[in-house]
């Protein structure tokens, strides 16, 4: 063979190689298609929550153990469909006048007619000794009836009977009863964002309990609750999908969607109440720099205002009904805030990546934003609280052991100048502040170790003590790193959202201590109240 046939041979391999790499790369395509068509196929199929809650008994005497490994819920066509696959260890005495969470899961909405518990061991204990009990072999399921629905969460309740749960003295065949949420007084509620359950809890003060789970967007963060009293709502964030759930406590079930068309990644959101009949909802657009104002009368959104870097939280001016106890203030001092509020409020933006706070001054009549205002903060500031009564705003400053403290009427007076003061030695990571002037105190939040840190926040006069003296006057423990607090309308408990446990720590104040810890969603992150 020559070179020249040599080569012409393999230009001709080299032309078939090259014309299979088109029909290659349209396979590669066409699979890929099939696999994204069949993943979005399936989110949409998974469009409706379950969450599953064991609820002990009030009082309890056979002392039962029982490990529960699975639970898988039947469709109405007998599919099988797993619910939680974590081991879960109950015994009766732990659980008695409590509530745990046994599993949430995304579902296809339908009909479902049975729960199916996975046991693999139970036993008694008695006068020191235990003994083994034998497992029905037919298995344990509960009859249910119910119907999920598109985009809603079902919570169901699992009452345990412990008393009636074993048989001839040998055989675990436990007794559960089932319900369903109820509607609650939503005076009595309080609202839990879950970030990586995109979905909120709603815990009953008075029962320590949960009383309900809705379904919201993706990556819920930041919670608000309405001023209008006639109109009550809970408004979310919802960081993944770029919008605001609104929900209507009377039914705990959404009422509306807001989408944020000139802001991205929304994060905090504050409600300030207008008059009796009206609310202004802003809201923290950490991805585009900028808060959102939203009319909700008519969820239009009016405004983009562009504030600093990185907008994580958010807080407006509370009613002026306040000073009425505002015992820290001068009686010249009221007269100032109050001639100021006739015309307008203030929003405090807590801008984390560039170490500042924007306050917006709204035009009450307007609706609209006449001035920014930018004072720098210490190191990351992540959390902020309004302390109307004695006429100051105090900042969280996660990286810096200084709590940054801004004077009110310095603001409203444009003095940007003398508007901000510290006090020192409070420690690092702190991600969350409420002031308690009643008791003339501040509870500040430690994300290591999860604490709460209680400071005496000073008068004017005293800068060389507060440069000086540690201001700390005692630390509460709670869960594995907390992110937010609030205090309930009586001002006798605080409840802490810890977000590395999953978990409520329900703070009794006068005692100075954790009473309860209740289990919400994965990654919980805000949380709000009713005021009074």
């Amino acid at each position: 063979m020559t070179i020249v046939h040599w080569l012409m041979n393999m230009n001709r391999k080299k032309i078939k190689i090259l014309s299979l790499v088109p029909c290659f790369l349209l396979l590669v395509f066409l699979t890929g298609c099939a696999t994204t068509d069949e993943t979005e196929g399936l989110y949409k199929r998974l469009n409706t929550q379950i969450t599953l809650f064991l609820n002990g008994p009030d009082k309890v005497l056979p002392d039962i153990t029982f490990e529960l490994s699975a639970i898988n819920i039947i469709e109405e066509d007998g599919t099988a469909r797993e619910v939680m696959n974590r081991p879960i260890g109950v015994n009766s005495h732990i659980v008695e006048g409590s509530q745990i969470l046994l599993g949430e899961k995304a579902l296809p909405e339908g009909r479902y007619k049975k729960l199916q518990l996975i046991v693999t061991e139970a036993s008694i204990r008695k006068k020191g000794r235990t003994a083994h009990l034998a497992l029905p072999p037919e298995g344990i399921e509960i009859d249910i009836d119910v119907s999920l629905r598109k985009h809603q969460n079902t919570t169901l309740f699992l009452n345990w009977n412990p008393d009636a749960s074993i048989q001839e003295g040998y055989m675990f065949r436990p007794v559960f009863s089932v319900r369903s949420q109820t509607p609650e007084l939503s005076s009595l509620l309080i609202y839990v964002t879950n970030e990586d359950s995109d979905n909120v809890s709603v815990i009953n003060r008075q029962s320590g309990e949960i009383a309900a789970t809705v379904m919201v967007g993706k990556k819920p963060r930041g919670i608000a609750t309405s001023k209008n009293r006639d109109r009550l709502k809970v408004y979310v964030a919802n960081s993944g999908s770029n919008s605001i759930s609104v929900i209507d406590p009377t039914t705990n079930k959404i009422e509306n969607e807001i989408p944020i068309r000139f802001g991205r990644r929304p994060e905090g959101i504050a409600v300030a109440g207008l008059s009796s009949e009206e609310d202004l909802l802003f809201v923290a657009n950490y991805g585009s720099n900028s808060v959102s104002v939203v009319d909700t009368t008519t969820y239009q959104e009016l405004e983009k205002i562009d504030v600093g870097r990185g907008p994580t939280a958010i807080a407006v001016d509370p009613s002026i009904d306040e000073l009425i106890t505002a015992s820290f203030l001068s009686f010249e001092d009221i007269n100032v805030l109050r001639s100021y509020r006739e015309r307008f409020l203030n929003v405090y933006v807590v801008n984390q990546d560039s170490n500042d706070i924007s306050v917006l001054r709204i035009d009450t009549a307007t609706k609209k934003s006449v001035e920014v205002m930018t004072l720098g903060v210490e190191w990351r500031p992540v959390a902020i609280y309004v302390d109307y009564r004695r006429g100051k705003v105090y900042v969280a400053n996660y990286d810096s052991d200084k709590l940054s403290v801004i004077d009110i009427l310095q603001t409203v007076k444009g003095n940007i100048a003398g508007a901000v003061s510290v006090i020192n030695n409070v420690g690092f990571s702190i991600t969350g502040v409420v002031a308690d002037p009643a008791f003339d105190r501040i509870y500040l939040l430690k994300e290591s170790p999860g604490e709460i840190i209680i400071i005496k926040p000073f008068s004017g006069g005293f800068d060389y003590l507060k440069t000086v003296m540690p201001p700390v006057m005692g630390t509460i423990s709670v869960g594995s790193s907390p992110k937010s607090l609030v205090m309930d309308p009586e001002g006798r408990k605080l409840y802490v959202v810890n977000r590395g446990s999953d978990n409520i720590s329900v703070i009794d104040k006068t005692a100075k201590r954790e009473e309860r810890v209740i289990s919400v969603g994965k990654r919980p992150y805000g949380i709000a109240v009713f005021p009074k």
